[in-house]
């Protein structure tokens, strides 16, 4: 830890008070209203299908469902994408066992992209509907509207997501800092989640062990100093933790080879379970922050004076 600017920063006087308000001011969730379900994700999930939907809406309760079934699918094959989604799946291409009971169990290829089909592809989409379910789903139970019912499946599926926002929460606090300080900070490049190999377009020499390493953000000051800057957040403990202080120990390492520097910033409660493994982030890593530390304004001077 470059122990001076934390203590001039908050006015402390040792290493152990800024490790002491390091844990002192973890937070124990980055959540906020949003983490929930991206409406605008939605909405355009399904305003996508929006044709293809409308067609489909002529099969719920028709009585003769399957020969309806193939006079859609011969005449309108852009419905095809709808049958996966309907089941609550992005993929159009996938693979099915048929009998998994079965001695010599057939694997069966599906392909949902829209194309013209012919009469066996016909009958191996209608099995899929039969075998699925969809089938009772259209007859027996399924409400007016295809586009209602996607609209639910499509927020089940975005809870999926929300590992991902929780990671991005930081991310989102520390791009809008760097944005909001481009100028001051004399930073000429800002890049966002990009291997290191894409400094060769800034003229810099990229170490071969560096060159395929993704970054959460790359700095380059002028006239060419670079900044790795890593975020994440910790709401579980375990064994995660530790290989990650490991892997920025060694980051940091190989940065510094380069002639790069490095910023680590996260937070979370699970943190406090692991207080052992981030004292050897501190002792060993220059420049370790939390989010306070970043809204309270030290990354930027962290930045400022490198």
């Amino acid at each position: 830890m470059k122990i001076n600017i934390y203590k001039e920063f908050f006015n402390l006087q040792n290493e152990e008070s800024v490790i002491d308000l390091f844990f002192d001011t973890l937070i124990e969730t980055n959540h906020d209203f949003r983490f929930f379900v991206d409406w605008a994700k939605v909405k355009a999930n399904v305003e996508k299908f929006k044709v293809e939907l409308n067609i489909l809406n002529s099969l719920i309760r028709h009585k003769e469902f399957e020969k309806a079934l193939v006079d859609i699918l011969t005449r309108y094959p852009e419905v095809l994408p709808c049958f996966p989604l309907l089941i609550a799946v992005r993929e159009q291409q996938f693979k099915l066992i048929d009998d998994f009971t079965s001695s010599k169990p057939k694997i069966i290829d599906y392909d949902f992209t829209p194309r013209k089909l012919n009469e066996t592809e016909i009958d191996k989409i209608i099995k899929f509907v039969c075998q699925t379910g969809l089938k009772d789903f259209f007859v027996k139970l399924s409400a007016a509207s295809l586009q209602d019912y996607l609209t639910g499946i499509e927020v089940g599926l975005d809870t999926n997501a929300r590992k991902n926002r929780s990671g991005k929460v930081m991310e989102i606090l520390i791009e809008s800092l760097i944005q909001r300080c481009q100028n001051q900070l004399k930073i000429r490049k800002f890049i966002k989640q990009k291997e290191f190999i894409v400094l060769k377009e800034a003229g810099i020499n990229v170490p071969k062990e560096l060159e395929h390493r993704k970054a959460d953000f790359i700095l380059i000051k002028e006239p060419n100093k670079v900044i790795n800057i890593e975020a994440n957040f910790y709401n579980v403990t375990g064994s995660k933790p530790q290989e990650i202080v490991d892997s920025y120990i060694t980051r940091q390492e190989e940065l510094k080879r380069a002639g790069f520097y490095f910023i680590w910033i996260t937070d979370g409660y699970a943190w406090k379970k692991g207080q052992n493994q981030l004292k050897k982030a501190f002792d060993k890593i220059d420049y370790l922050l939390n989010n306070k530390f970043v809204r309270d304004g030290l990354l930027i001077k962290i930045l400022e004076e490198i």
